[in-house]
């Protein structure tokens, strides 16, 4: 799984956070109400979803495979007692068992076999404990609608301080394995548009069908409790989702 770090790391909430108020977010906030107790988010990152909902008085812990995520995270936190944790999530051993255990963001599609890591999640939680997972389909990519093998711009924005930053993109897709490589080069640029700064990362994404996600949780003692797309609670049908929010219980 790659390991945020240097520019990547300090500029993974900017880009977010450009992008408008987090989708996700209150179906984390409905997900913690429905099913109380202590949770793990697995892939907490610097705390863009972790923070507002400990602000909200849910008992949410942190795993996180770069602590330089972590440190991010604890410099943002008013919270002397906040409870993070610097692990893999293939491998991490829970201290102890989790109510709940929330994987946003595509974070399981980052695990170096997301079968197995289900597996595992199971082992961290109670008994009829929940799991919220999202996912999606890189369709872009699949349809040949971006450019493979060659770079292309992503994202941009204006930092306080204004200078710009961005990310380009190169990727290779492999569909009968149904990878998706890709290489980030993240940079920042003065007000006179003179690079400053520069930081190049890969990863490697698995993505599933609905029916290869059912599966992969049924073998893994889950059960599917609701599915909801594209962060949408109120859209009923699943046909065309590119992105899939899955709640389910541990059997």
């Amino acid at each position: 799984m790659n390991s945020y770090s240097s520019l990547e790391a300090t500029l993974h909430d900017v880009f977010w956070a450009s992008e408008g108020p987090s989708l996700e977010l209150p179906l984390l906030r409905d997900f913690l109400q429905a099913h109380p107790g202590r949770s793990l988010e697995i892939g907490c990152g610097s705390g863009r979803l972790l923070l507002p909902l400990l602000d909200e008085g849910f008992t949410v812990e942190g795993l996180e495979l770069s602590q330089e995520m972590l440190d991010l995270c604890r410099r943002q936190s008013a919270d002397t007692g906040l409870m993070l944790h610097q692990g893999n999530m293939d491998d991490w051993q829970a201290p102890h068992p989790y109510a709940s255990v929330m994987v946003p963001a595509f974070t399981l599609q980052l695990s170096r076999d997301p079968i197995a890591a289900l597996q595992h999640f199971a082992t961290m939680l109670d008994d009829q404990g929940a799991l919220y997972i999202s996912t999606f389909t890189p369709l872009a990519e699949i349809l040949g609608e971006l450019p493979e093998n060659q770079w292309y711009p992503d994202h941009q924005t204006l930092l306080d301080d204004g200078q710009l930053a961005t990310i380009h993109t190169m990727h290779q897709i492999d569909p009968e394995k149904q990878l998706l490589h890709r290489q980030h080069r993240y940079e920042i640029h003065n007000d006179q548009g003179e690079l400053t700064a520069t930081h190049e990362s890969s990863q490697q994404l698995h993505w599933f069908t609905r029916e290869q996600l059912k599966k992969h949780l049924k073998s893994a003692g889950f059960v599917i409790e609701t599915q909801i797309p594209d962060f949408k609670p109120t859209r009923k049908s699943l046909a065309r989702a590119q992105i899939l929010s899955t709640i389910a219980r541990k059997e």
